[in-house]
Order: C-alpha cells, then sequence, then structure tokens
C-alpha cells in the first residue's frame, strides 16, 4: 500500500513538472514572476470601471420615480424637484467596488522560462461624490459634480500593487421634453497619481514606478419612464466615451526596471438600461439591468510593457448589470442604497454597493 502510495505522488510530481506551469509569484519565488508592469494589464478595466461608476452615479443622484415629470430631469430613476425638493439641491454619494479579473495571456513567459497563462489580478475601488443642481423654468436642469476616487489593485502576475488616487469635476445637464421623454449629459475631467510596484523575476527585489495621469469622458442618455398605478417602468439608450493620458515613466530597484513611453487608452460604450420600481409611499424598492456593449477600445497595449511579443489576449466586449436596491424619501430628503453585479464578461468580475443622499437646499 505505501508503495503504491508514493507512486501516486512520483505521478502527481512528475506532471506538476511537465506541465512547466508557473504557479506561483512572491519574494520567494520571484523567479515565477512575470517581468511585465501592471499597468500594462490593467489598464482597460480600470478606466471602463471609473468612468461608468461616476457618470452613472451622476444620472441615477436621485431617490424617486413618483413624481414622473420633474424626474426626468434627474435622469430614469429620481425625483428632483416639483412638490417634493426646491429649486436648488445638494447630493453626495459613496460608493466600493471589488473586482477581479483573468486576462489571457500569450507567448507569456516567467524567469524559469514556464508559460504564465494567465494575468490575474484584483481590485478596489473606492470613491466619494458630492454635487449641486437646480432648475432653470420647469425643463432644463444644470449642475455640477466633484469626485474622489482610491483603486487598489493587487497583480498577481508580477506580485505587485496598482494604486490609484485622484479628483474629478464634472458638469451636467438635463432637459425634459414630456412627461415621458428626457436627454440627459455630463463631461468630466479627472487629474491621477498612480503609484506602481512589482517584483524582479531576477533577484526578487521590488521594482517601482510612479506617473501622472489626466482621464476625460462624456455621456449622454435618452430616457424614458412609464406610471402605472404603483409602478415605475423605466429605460435609456445611452453612449459614453472615455479616454486616459498616462505620462512616460522610469523604474528603479532592479536590472529589469522598464522605460515607459506616455501611454494612451480610451473606450467607447452603447448602453441600454432597464429598471422596475413599486412605490409604496415613503419607500420604493427596484430591480435594474443594464447592458453595455463595448464598441471601440484602445488598451494602450502599443506603449509596451509585457516582455518580448508577450500580449494579452482578451475577446469580451459587452457585459450585463444587474442590481436590486431601496429609494428612502421623506419631504425634503432622499436616500437610495444600491447592490449592483457585473456578469457576462469571461475575464472579470465586480460588485458594487453604493448609497445616495440629496436634499434641497
Amino acid at each position: 500500500m505505501a508503495i503504491k502510495h508514493g507512486l501516486v505522488i512520483a505521478t502527481c510530481l512528475t506532471l506538476l513538472s511537465t506541465a512547466n506551469i508557473s504557479l506561483a509569484c512572491d519574494t520567494i519565488f520571484f523567479d515565477e514572476c512575470l517581468d511585465g508592469v501592471g499597468p500594462a494589464v490593467t489598464n482597460s478595466d480600470n478606466l471602463r470601471t471609473a468612468s461608468y461608476r461616476i457618470t452613472n452615479t451622476i444620472r441615477n443622484r436621485d431617490s424617486s420615480e413618483e413624481d414622473i415629470t420633474t424626474s426626468q430631469l434627474n435622469g430614469v430613476t429620481g425625483r428632483a424637484a416639483g412638490d417634493h425638493f426646491g429649486n436648488w439641491s445638494v447630493w453626495g454619494n459613496v460608493s466600493s467596488t471589488a473586482y477581479d479579473a483573468d486576462i489571457p495571456l500569450t507567448n507569456a513567459l516567467d524567469g524559469l522560462g514556464n508559460p504564465v497563462p494567465l494575468a490575474s489580478y484584483e481590485g478596489d475601488l473606492d470613491s466619494v461624490l458630492i454635487g449641486t443642481d437646480t432648475l432653470i423654468g420647469n425643463q432644463f436642469l444644470v449642475g455640477v459634480a466633484f469626485s474622489y476616487e482610491e483603486n487598489d489593485i493587487f497583480t498577481d502576475y508580477n506580485g505587485g500593487d496598482n494604486e490609484s488616487d485622484g479628483f474629478t469635476v464634472s458638469p451636467y445637464a438635463a432637459y425634459l421634453f414630456n412627461d415621458i421623454f428626457s436627454i440627459d449629459v455630463s463631461a468630466g475631467y479627472s487629474s491621477l497619481d498612480y503609484d506602481t510596484d512589482r517584483i524582479d523575476n531576477t533577484n526578487g527585489n521590488t521594482i517601482r514606478g510612479n506617473f501622472d495621469a489626466d482621464r476625460w469622458f462624456v455621456a449622454s442618455n435618452i430616457n424614458a419612464i412609464i406610471n402605472r398605478g404603483n409602478w415605475y417602468f423605466a429605460g435609456r439608450i445611452g453612449y459614453l466615451y472615455t479616454e486616459e493620458e498616462q505620462d512616460g515613466y522610469t523604474e528603479t530597484g532592479g536590472p529589469t526596471a522598464r522605460t515607459l513611453p506616455d501611454r494612451h487608452i480610451d473606450l467607447s460604450q452603447i448602453i441600454v438600461g432597464f429598471d422596475v420600481a413599486y412605490s409604496f409611499g415613503w419607500y420604493e424598492p427596484y430591480v435594474i439591468v443594464t447592458y453595455l456593449n463595448d464598441i471601440n477600445a484602445d488598451d494602450g497595449s502599443s506603449a509596451g510593457g509585457l516582455p518580448g511579443n508577450t500580449a494579452t489576449a482578451v475577446n469580451d466586449d459587452d457585459e450585463v448589470q444587474t442590481g436590486i436596491g431601496l429609494r428612502l424619501f421623506d419631504n425634503d430628503v432622499s436616500g437610495t442604497l444600491e447592490w449592483s453585479r457585473v456578469i457576462g464578461r469571461d475575464t472579470f468580475d465586480s460588485d458594487t454597493l453604493m448609497f445616495t443622499l440629496r436634499a434641497n437646499i
């Protein structure tokens, strides 16, 4: 029996050694790390997640669909002024997103020459937004929002971290055509600071780099809402364009440190969303489903950062976001609590929890 067990163990070890796949990356097994910078892999997901979170929060900054006419001025899911709010309102939002990805790689080898089939990483994006807006007449709304974000990504494939933080300013506006249809538009600029590190796969030292970046975005939606008794049915078709310009930088800390040129990344998306709410008076539960399609994207791979002819091989170009939430309101104050999840992407998953509070002034 002992001989039999020994044969099984030996066979397993043989299979592992012949597979020659990199299984670990840390300061002990540093030669199993990929000699590549983090942003070369994480950029696309980072840009998509952060930009959509800001634009969607601005659009859904309000809390009820009970007042159909004025809700159009705050996007599909909001009650704005009218009987419930004054001409000026302020709002705030906090949100936290946890996400992870397994990005396929081609021609990727670690320090031992073993294949690295996936670049896996996990991240947390936390943000705070505040804004104010006002009605001009009965059909036009204008406002401005300010936000701060922190993003922390652990890159398993190179034993490192990508940390970023920054501020965003975003003006927005909406116009009500009638009791059913409206249009909204928002734009924004973000100033970001990145700190990145990874393990040198020749000696286990830590290689570090830092750089600044500028991000711009513009988003617009055509919205519709229909009321049937206490039921509210809403939908929208939207477009989002965002781009980011990252400064070039030189890493420090080891023989594999790289000098990276400026990197440009951008994304264009078509967005189709639906939600259903039921009003119980002072509270309103709802469900929401949103489809996003990446109609054009540049991941910045031309700037390099991966070894040799290594490249990412991502074919995902769409996703579905599902969510549930609860809106609470009382006279001049309202709040929204929402959880949502990204599904449908083969290489990426995320969960978001957010809370919004709004009041007239």
